[in-house]
């Protein structure tokens, strides 16, 4: 009797929000080749999903994600090496490409890659005992997934230095107080934190929260350059069901349901 391995990657759902979880527990849910394909599949199925309106991303097995998987790493295959590196790229790209908000629900250790898809989530709740660190130069790499991007949006250029160079270990706490983190939870609360955070972020209007990761995303920007994005979005925005509602929930004097359109 053949018995299946369990999916790298399970998706379920809590009322409008997707809840995205790396399965992968012997490995503290490091970047295997088919984790990599399984949550590239469900970050697109959720992006084509409307009726998803927020996303909670977390790990099983008290871990977020070690990063990538050494076991599978071959120096001498580099061909191999750049396909899998465009294929995790391709995580980054569609978490901050995705119209809807991502809460990062960070238990255990966020390492390497780990810690570099938490921080292309727009939201990061942890626990005391959360780790993040950028622990590429322990096995003689550069920071990667996008991390020498998303890290000064959140720390000052110098403290990014010093967590990308000297592969500083924070404990959720210090990554609160540092800004790479946006909320503590007690311990054992994380997920239901995040949940509930995902839930206010699902009540919002839609097509507002995707402008405004539009637009962040492609941060650095001058002001002609921010200038010129509201200008066409704002137009967009105005002629929506979404807005219309609101404008007349605010003269009635009453709470609005976003319904995306």
């Amino acid at each position: 009797m053949t018995v299946s391995s369990p999916p790298p990657v399970i998706v379920d759902r809590d009322g409008a929000v997707a809840l995205i979880r790396l399965n992968v527990p012997a490995k503290r849910n490091a970047l295997t080749a088919d984790l990599v394909t399984a949550l590239s599949a469900a970050l697109d199925g959720v992006a084509a999903d409307r009726s998803a309106r927020a996303v909670v991303l977390t790990g099983s097995g008290g871990a977020f994600c070690a990063g990538g998987d050494l076991g599978g790493m071959e120096a001498a295959d580099p061909l191999g090496g750049t396909a899998m590196m465009r294929a995790c790229q391709g995580i980054v790209r569609r978490i901050t490409s995705l119209p809807q908000p991502v809460v990062a629900a960070v238990e255990g250790g966020a390492f390497g890659a780990g810690f570099s898809i938490a921080l292309a989530c727009d939201l990061v709740v942890v626990a005391p005992s959360s780790r993040f660190c950028a622990a590429f130069g322990k096995v003689g790499l550069m920071p990667d997934l996008g991390l020498l991007w998303s890290l000064p949006q959140r720390v000052s250029l110098g403290r990014a230095r010093e967590l990308l160079m000297l592969c500083e270990v924070l404990g959720g706490e210090a990554a609160v107080a540092d800004r790479i983190a946006d909320m503590l939870a007690p311990e054992g609360e994380v997920l239901s934190t995040a949940l509930s955070r995902a839930r206010r972020l699902a009540e919002a209007a839609p097509g507002a929260v995707a402008a405004i990761k539009r637009v962040l995303a492609a941060w650095p920007q001058s002001l002609d350059e921010v200038l010129r994005a509201e200008e066409g979005g704002q137009a967009l925005l105005m002629a929506t069901a979404d807005h219309g509602a609101a404008r007349t929930a605010f003269f009635e004097k009453r709470a609005v349901s976003f319904e995306g359109r």
